[in-house]
Formats: structure tokens, C-alpha cells, sequence
């Protein structure tokens, strides 16, 4: 199974939040192999903004910790232009997240903001502890 994580599950895993210990579950998971595990390179832009109080030892670091767990799927002008094809959205980068997602032959999306993801629903949208228990229930 290739499952897309959402900024917000990096960013869980990154910093001491809501959902860390089930952003950590699922990237220990996909390290064991379990599943595989995809971000964007947005995801990465983000995060170095969101993580700008880091030192930029520390930001290399986590970024090279991260990229090691995680296959790193670019967003480019296809899914650009996917995107806005779709038509209006809500949420501009959260359909290029899930236009990366789909290109990226992920099967499912992982993401702690879920209500934006329904709008788009080629793939299945869970949040990290709901994609824990359904772990859980299926016996993967």
C-alpha cells in the first residue's frame, strides 16, 4: 500500500503536537516497511518555513531523517495545471497535494485537516488516527 502524508502528519512528527504519537506510529511503520509511505516536495518547502526556528543543522537533519523514511514525489507543473483544471477549490494547495497524491499512485491520503481532502475523492482520506485503527482492524 503507497499512503501520501500530508504536511500537517510531517510536521506532527516534527514538533510535539496533537497527533505526534500516531504521526511517529505511522512513520515507524513505513520505515519497517509495512507500507510506503510518500510527501511532496511542497510538503518540504513548507515545513523549512514552518521550522524556521530550527537551526539550519538541525532543519538538514530532520529533512534528511524524513526523506529517508518517506519517498520524496515531486509536485510539478502537470499537477499544477491538474489542479487548475479541477476548478475552483477552497484550498489551492491541498488539491496540489492531492493531485501529487494521485500522480504519485498513492492509495490512500493521510492528513489531520480531512475536511478539506473530502472535497476531492479519487482516493481514500483518513486521519492519522483513524489510518491507525484501520491498520489495526485489517491486520496489515
Amino acid at each position: 500500500m503507497r499512503i501520501f502524508l500530508d504536511t500537517n502528519i510531517l510536521m506532527d512528527a516534527v514538533e510535539n503536537r496533537k497527533y505526534s504519537r500516531e504521526a511517529h506510529t505511522i512513520l515507524n511503520l513505513c520505515s519497517v516497511g509495512i507500507f510506503h509511505c510518500c510527501a511532496s516536495t511542497m510538503s518540504f518547502a513548507t515545513l523549512s518555513y514552518l521550522l524556521r526556528h530550527f537551526t539550519k543543522e538541525r532543519l538538514h537533519e530532520t529533512f534528511k531523517h524524513l526523506s529517508g523514511v518517506v519517498e520524496v514525489v515531486p509536485v510539478g507543473v502537470e499537477q499544477f495545471e491538474s489542479a487548475l483544471d479541477y476548478g475552483p477549490v477552497g484550498d489551492f494547495e491541498d488539491l496540489l497535494q492531492y493531485k501529487c497524491a494521485v500522480a504519485a499512485g498513492c492509495d490512500m491520503v493521510i492528513t489531520n485537516d480531512k475536511k478539506v481532502f473530502l472535497e476531492f475523492n479519487k482516493i481514500p482520506v483518513m486521519s492519522s488516527p483513524d489510518f491507525l485503527v484501520y491498520l489495526a482492524e485489517s491486520n496489515v
